[in-house]
C-alpha cells in the first residue's frame, strides 16, 4: 500500500493555506497525517493524487477541516474527575462564594453537550439542597456550529444516555420513543455559543462580558494541537480563571498541564488543576 508521506502532508498544508486560508500546522504531526489518511481513503484517490483533488474540490476541503473537529464525548465520560467534582470542588465553592453570587462555569469544546449538562446535573443537586441561594451559569463553546445545533437540542440515544444514573434520567430527560431529550430544568442555566479557542483577540467568550469563571474544563482537545498552540491555549484558560479557579483537562493533556508553575494538581492522579 502507497504510504502517506511528509510530501504529501506539506502539500496538502500549502494547498489548504494557499487557496483555503486554512492553517493545518496548528495540528499534532501525528493527528494531521492519521486525519489525511482518513479522508483519502473516505474519497477513494491515491495518495500521491489527493492533493489535486483537493485543489478541485472546495467540499472536500470542507469535509478535510471538519474531519479535526473531534466530536466524541459522553455524560460523566471521567468517573474520577467528576467524583471530585461532586463531593471537593463543587461543596467548596459553595462554602466560599458568599450568598446570592453564581458559579461561573466554562466548558471549553463541549462538542454534543454531555460534558456541560453532566456539570449542571450536578450543580442543579447540589444547589436543591443548599443551606445558602446560589445560582450558576454554564458558558458551553465550540468551534462547530453543527455539533452546537446538536448540543441546544439535547436529544440522545439509548447508547448516549448509558452513563447516566436511573435518577438523573428521570429527572432530567423526557423519554420520547428511542430518544432522550433534556428538559427546561437543565437547560435553563446552559448557553451553547460559538467561539474558537484560537481567537487571538479575545481570552474568553464575548457572551460571558468578564471571564472569572470558577472552573473551566477543557478535555480531550488540547493533544490535538502542536506544543507551541496547546500552551497559547492553556495561558488563554489561566487568564479567563477565577482567583483560585480550577481548570479541568483530559487523562491525556493532565502531563503537559502539570508542567505549568502556575498549575497544581489538586490530588495525586487526577485531571484537575488549581491555579495560584
Amino acid at each position: 500500500m502507497e504510504e502517506i508521506t511528509d510530501k504529501i502532508i506539506h502539500e496538502v498544508t500549502q494547498i489548504m493555506n494557499e487557496i483555503y486560508g486554512k492553517d493545518l500546522t496548528i495540528y499534532d504531526q501525528v493527528f494531521l497525517s492519521k486525519s489525511i489518511e482518513r479522508r483519502i481513503v473516505a474519497v477513494n484517490v491515491k495518495k500521491s493524487d489527493y492533493g489535486l483533488y483537493l485543489v478541485k474540490n472546495r467540499n472536500e476541503a470542507d469535509r478535510l477541516m471538519a474531519s479535526f473537529n473531534i466530536t466524541y464525548t459522553q455524560f460523566f465520560r471521567n468517573s474520577l474527575t467528576f467524583s471530585l467534582l461532586e463531593h471537593l470542588i463543587l461543596p467548596r465553592l459553595l462554602n466560599q462564594k458568599p450568598e446570592g453570587t453564581e458559579i461561573r462555569i466554562w466548558s471549553a469544546g463541549c462538542s454534543t453537550g454531555q460534558e456541560a449538562y453532566s456539570i449542571g446535573i450536578l450543580l442543579e443537586e447540589m444547589l436543591t439542597t443548599a443551606s445558602k441561594s446560589m445560582r450558576f451559569r454554564i458558558f458551553a463553546t465550540d468551534v462547530s456550529p453543527e455539533v452546537l445545533v446538536l448540543a441546544r437540542e439535547g436529544i440522545y440515544d439509548e447508547e448516549g444516555i448509558s452513563n447516566l444514573k436511573m435518577k438523573y434520567l428521570k429527572k432530567y430527560f423526557i423519554k420520547n420513543g428511542e430518544m432522550y431529550r433534556v428538559n427546561h430544568q437543565l437547560k435553563k442555566n446552559i448557553d451553547f455559543l460559538r467561539y474558537d479557542l484560537l481567537d487571538q483577540y479575545s481570552i474568553n467568550p464575548p457572551e460571558s462580558i468578564f471571564g472569572d469563571f470558577d472552573i473551566i474544563v477543557c478535555s480531550n482537545l488540547l493533544f490535538y494541537y502542536q506544543i507551541d498552540i496547546r500552551r497559547t491555549i492553556v495561558n488563554k484558560l489561566k487568564r479567563s480563571l477565577s482567583a483560585q479557579g480550577y481548570l479541568i483537562s483530559g487523562e491525556a493533556e493532565s502531563r503537559f498541564i502539570g508542567k505549568d508553575a502556575e498549575l497544581k494538581m489538586i490530588s495525586p492522579s487526577s485531571t484537575i488543576f488549581q491555579i495560584h
